[in-house]
């Protein structure tokens, strides 16, 4: 009468046995599909220990070689800043053979704002911590400056394309850039005047890898000399400098340049820079000027007019 009793025990033992053997109940279907598939912050933000593209793996190696915090390029314009037009726009500018890391870079280190000058940031260092603002200086701020929203963060030095810039004179993003060892960057892409390639700080070095497409002219110093229009007289040295004095108004003195290459302005017109009493100028406009006997045609590109007009006569001052 004893022995069922006891076998049962014996059966319900090794049951249990089975049991721990087994361990827990396996995952259901929906657990064990989110343990296993990437996050979607992962696929829109690639982990920087990836391998990277060989162009870009060289051009950190020659901002290394230089001694260069970053390198920047201007990659050229986009029609109302559209970043749809950038695949056409890097193979048209050689960027796409040259650099094909370009290409490749996600929709998240694009970072567009009003404008449509297109540039690429690159780190020199992948500890580097970068940082996208706006920015803003016009006459409510005293043209002094001031950031504004956060556009973009990152702090494994990738690289980032910049779309922004409305005016050709004052830019409207700001970027901020911290090594590993403390070295700080606060910079404003924008290009130079002068001839129009990047506008790079002082300190620290700033490597410049655009690809230029310039048209060359010959410096052109006809226009030398006084022209009088309609009250006002300009006058042109060969040592660079220049005076404008507009009717009725205090002559102004400054430096004439002839631009010989340029991406984005006719070569060979003439960039004036005015001031009546500061070092701040009171006048500035790019020009094509155009002598035909005792006349000067001075025709506006850009900037401030002479005699607010488009296209002004001049005559030779006797």
């Amino acid at each position: 009468m004893l022995r069922k009793p006891l076998l049962l025990c014996l059966l319900t033992l090794l049951c249990l046995g089975s049991l721990a053997a087994c361990g827990e109940a396996p995952a259901s279907a929906e657990e064990t599909t989110t343990q296993t598939e990437p996050s979607q912050t992962q696929e829109a933000e690639p982990s920087q220990s990836q391998e990277e593209a060989p162009s870009l793996t060289q051009l950190r190696a020659d901002l290394q070689a230089g001694d260069y915090f970053c390198g920047i390029a201007f990659l050229g314009t986009l029609s109302e800043g559209d970043p749809a037009g950038l695949p056409q726009l890097l193979q048209e500018k050689g960027y796409a053979e040259a650099y094909p890391f370009l290409a490749d870079l996600p929709q998240a280190q694009i970072v567009t704002h009003e404008g449509s000058q297109v540039y690429c940031l690159v780190p020199r260092d992948q500890e580097t911590s970068l940082t996208v603002q706006t920015y803003r200086s016009d006459a409510e701020n005293g043209y002094q400056g001031e950031v504004g929203d956060t556009l973009y963060t990152d702090t494994q030095g990738r690289p980032v394309i910049l779309i922004g810039n409305v005016s050709d004179v004052i830019p409207n993003l700001q970027v901020t850039l911290v090594g590993a060892d403390g070295t700080e960057l606060v910079y404003h892409p924008a290009l130079g005047l002068c001839d129009n390639t990047i506008a790079l700080p002082a300190t620290p070095k700033v490597y410049d890898f655009s690809l230029y497409s310039t048209e060359e002219a010959p410096v052109e110093t006809d226009f030398l000399g006084r022209w009088t229009a309609d009250g006002a007289e300009l006058s042109f040295a060969a040592d660079g400098t220049m005076t404008y004095t507009p009717p009725d108004g205090a002559a102004m003195t400054g430096t004439f340049y002839v631009i010989t290459t340029s991406s984005q302005y006719p070569a060979g017109s003439v960039l004036f820079e005015l001031s009546a009493e500061s070092n701040t100028p009171d006048f500035w406009g790019i020009f094509t000027l155009t002598v035909t006997g005792d006349t000067l045609t001075a025709d506006n590109v850009t900037g401030d007019r002479l005699l607010d007009q488009q296209t002004t006569t001049f005559s030779a001052a006797g």
